[in-house]
């Protein structure tokens, strides 16, 4: 597959800086699945989780929630003109199966930093049911670009989020991550790429569209080779486990 390269970045005008300060970015966590060949909630699995202070034990949802909300505006040198606060990135989490397991999990980290839950009531149609439903909802927020997120990719990074999010306000395109040698999620799709997702269905996810943006141009793929890391099965998480000790 070719890929179009990541452009260079380049000195920003005034106009230019102003512009991408002002671009409104939501953060979609997918957790609606009902992991069936986890055979368990594999979302609510715990797993380490390094602090500021300790290392500690933590449900793999939560982890991959207190992750995102560690990603500020003043971090990537986006902070809004009219405050001198760090500002956090809007966040939604869609749950669905096990939704009566996984919204009590994440109760503590949306009492001190709050973000929307959405419950998919249609999640055992497939994947493409929450994919809508977040497009839907940042359709109806106004939001410039939503980045989409899967909680089990236990292995990303803050930075590697910070690299998607750096280069969608760099280049103005979608951005997707890539990694065994082909496009994926995490990814940032405009929001004039949204509509897109009504057509979606079953098991599809996004990768339908992030290859027919590619083909127009319209998408920039970084290397993420972390993205390839995923946990699917009971033995998934064990090798990932050991791998960490």
């Amino acid at each position: 597959m070719t890929l179009p390269p990541v452009p260079k970045s380049a000195a920003l005008t005034l106009a230019e800086q102003t512009s991408r300060s002002s671009k409104r970015l939501l953060i979609v966590v997918l957790a609606a699945g009902e992991s069936k060949r986890f055979e368990g909630v594999k979302l609510a699995q715990l797993i380490p989780s390094l602090s500021a202070t300790e290392t500690r034990e933590q449900a793999i949802i939560c982890t991959h929630v207190e992750l995102l909300q560690q990603l500020h505006c003043q971090d990537l040198d986006l902070e809004r003109q009219d405050t001198h606060s760090p500002q956090h990135m809007p966040l939604l989490v869609i749950l669905g199966a096990h939704q009566h397991v996984l919204q009590p999990l994440l109760a503590e980290l949306n009492s001190r930093q709050p973000f929307d839950i959405l419950i998919n009531p249609h999640w055992h149609t497939g994947l493409a049911s929450s994919v809508s439903l977040a497009a839907s909802y940042a359709k109806e927020q106004g939001f410039d670009a939503m980045l989409l997120t899967l909680a089990d990719q236990v292995a990303l990074s803050a930075d590697d989020y910070r690299q998607l999010i750096l280069t969608w306000h760099e280049t103005g395109k979608d951005v997707a991550a890539h990694y065994l040698d082909d496009l994926g999620v995490p990814a940032i799709f405009n929001a004039s790429t949204l509509p897109l997702f009504t057509h979606l269905s079953g098991d599809r996810g996004a990768k339908s569209i992030l290859k027919q943006q590619a083909q127009q141009g319209a998408l920039v793929a970084i290397t993420l080779p972390r993205a390839a890391i995923d946990i699917d099965t009971q033995a998934d998480l064990a090798s990932w486990l050991a791998l960490k000790e």
